[in-house]
């Protein structure tokens, strides 16, 4: 696009006398953080005092740390306990390959050590962390936990700890895998249970219910680092290195993100979203927290920044084709955006001039930042992602309109695009230099795993929103069209696509097993975007009614590790 400049330049100085847009039926709560301090930086004095003494001790503790990963293991318990506190307290991205060569000398070991073999909580855990690692190991592990009628034992019951382990091995499981189907089933039915029955300790059943809500493979990275150094630090055997290594290491990579984070927020507030599109969600604090999920480590940088840009502008772009303009003039702007010609938005509103100046702006962003790298392939994938997404803004546009009811399968053709996962798969590639064209040309097609997160993005979506959307003017939902088809109650819809969520999953999950298609940080992506709607979709929609996202956002991004 070598003209991006000169477009976004253009489309640019039109939106600076921009007119108000006229009055949407949406009505969006404005941004929670206008009056919040949290993202003001301390003086530059104090930063650098408490960085250099920190950063020495971090230092010190990152090899104490490793060490004891690296260190010979007299027992495959205790070594498989290391390694999950180390990945659960958000500092494993430290030690990829020394995880990487302890899992794999645990699974290649000439046999499992009776420790973990004979041991529920150990043999589960065995299983879940060489699953997440992606090796494909067989849950038979876990056959001699069942009794001679095939269920597994009543006495198993009373251990809470093995019973959550084992709770959280099942979410690792693929199609097919009917032992952890019952696993799922036998430890959710009975840890809730035992936590009804108050047997257990606060702390426990505290772990017990969190866990019900959502297992470990669902949680967001950061979130679970946040919370699991509250529950390191009051497990009594807890390892004072590692803890002290992990709450350094949170509260350095806080801030590091609090830093991105305002300058996304001065670039934000340069749009002047609140004047120009009064009609869109003004969430760019969330968009960040979002695209932190995604990827968090300190060598992303450059990628988080680029893809929450997008993500943010994506968003304008959703509530400009979904609640502001005439199927008509959306198909001038998407002719526009589709073809690089400003010409085309000459008789828009300035909102929707200013939006095609945004989509110029970010990819001749893009381009730049490729060309240092010689990969000037990616952009174009992202660009025909963004062409495909838009157009199926625009038909959803076109059935509003004309107010159609479409069937469910036309339904979920077009929407499953309209989720953004695609698209934001893409874009998540373009600031990763080890996505090569055939990983771009890979995702293009749609291959199962992306597909799988679409669905769960776009089911998950249906289930929290479809009855605020049906309050405006609003193309039907999943839940409508299904109800239409089959002639059935909500709840049964409902009741159904959690089941195709749940099935989803079990896509995912075989398609994070290695061998894998593309690199494995390149799945991790796709996986990390599934995650991140688990937490922001699960019970409501938390990036619309971003109340419901306030504490999550505060405790990775304001609340700073006691220490």
């Amino acid at each position: 696009m070598s003209n991006a400049s000169c477009l976004a330049s253009s489309a640019r100085n039109e939106a600076e006398t921009a007119l108000l847009a006229p009055t949407a039926a949406a009505d969006y709560h404005p941004t929670l953080w206008v009056d919040d301090d949290f993202l003001t930086l301390k003086s530059e004095d104090d930063v650098i005092d408490a960085s250099i003494v920190h950063e020495l001790q971090h230092e010190e503790l990152k090899e104490e740390v490793r060490k004891m990963l690296t260190a010979t293991a007299s027992d495959q318990a205790q070594k498989l306990q290391l390694i999950d506190a180390v990945q659960r307290l958000g500092v494993s991205y430290h030690f990829e390959g020394e995880i990487e060569a302890e899992l794999l000398n645990l699974m290649m070991a000439s046999a499992i050590s009776d420790s973990v073999a004979n041991d529920l909580n150990s043999a589960a855990l065995w299983f879940r962390l060489l699953r997440q690692q992606g090796f494909q190991v067989s849950p038979d592990i876990l056959e001699k936990f069942k009794d001679g009628e095939g269920n597994f034992k009543q006495a198993l019951v009373d251990d809470v700890p093995a019973m959550l382990s084992l709770y959280e091995a099942s979410f690792l499981g693929i199609p097919g895998e009917d032992i952890l189907d019952q696993a799922m089933a036998f430890t959710a039915q009975n840890l809730r249970s035992s936590s009804a029955a108050g047997t257990m300790s606060a702390k426990l059943a505290e772990e017990v219910s969190f866990a019900l809500y959502r297992p470990i493979r669902k949680r967001l990275q950061r979130l679970e680092a946040r919370h699991f150094i509250d529950t390191y630090q009051n497990d009594e055997s807890h390892n004072g290195a590692l803890l002290r290594f992990a709450q350094l290491d949170f509260n350095i990579l806080q801030q590091q993100h609090q830093e991105e984070l305002l300058g996304i927020q001065q670039w934000w507030g340069g749009l002047d979203v609140p004047t120009n599109f009064p009609y869109a969600r003004d969430r760019i604090v969330e968009a960040y927290f979002w695209i932190m999920g995604v990827y968090f480590e300190p060598k992303y940088c450059l990628a988080r920044r680029m893809l929450t840009k997008f993500i943010a502008i994506m968003s304008l772009a959703d509530d400009t084709y979904d609640n502001y303009a005439t199927a008509e003039q959306l198909d001038a702007l998407t002719q526009a955006i589709e073809r690089w010609d400003v010409n085309l938005i000459s008789g828009l509103p300035e909102c929707m001039k200013m939006l095609y100046g945004l989509y110029a702006y970010i990819f001749d962003e893009f381009e730049e930042t490729v060309s240092k790298e010689g990969r000037p392939f990616a952009p174009p994938y992202a660009k025909k992602a963004l062409d495909r997404t838009l157009n199926a803004y625009l038909t959803e546009a076109k059935w509003r309109d004309a107010d159609y009811f479409p069937n469910l399968e036309e339904y979920m053709e077009v929407a499953l695009v309209t989720s953004c996962y695609p698209l934001l798969a893409t874009v998540s590639f373009v600031g990763m230099a080890g996505a090569t064209e055939e990983a771009f040309e890979w995702l293009s097609r749609d291959p199962n795993g992306l597909k799988a997160s679409s669905t769960i993005c776009r089911l998950m979506d249906e289930i929290v929103s479809h009855k605020l959307e049906q309050e405006r003017k609003h193309i039907p939902s999943a839940i409508e069209c299904y109800m239409e088809k089959h002639k059935v109650a909500e709840e049964v819809v409902v009741r159904l696509f959690e089941e195709r969520i749940k099935n989803a999953w079990k896509d995912l999950n075989k398609e994070c097993l290695r061998p894998t298609e593309v690199a494995a940080p390149l799945m991790d992506r796709i996986l990390n975007l599934t995650r991140a709607i688990d937490v922001i979709y699960k019970d409501h929609d938390g990036y619309t009614d971003s109340y419901w996202l306030k504490d999550c956002v505060v405790s990775v991004l304001k609340e700073p590790v006691f220490i």
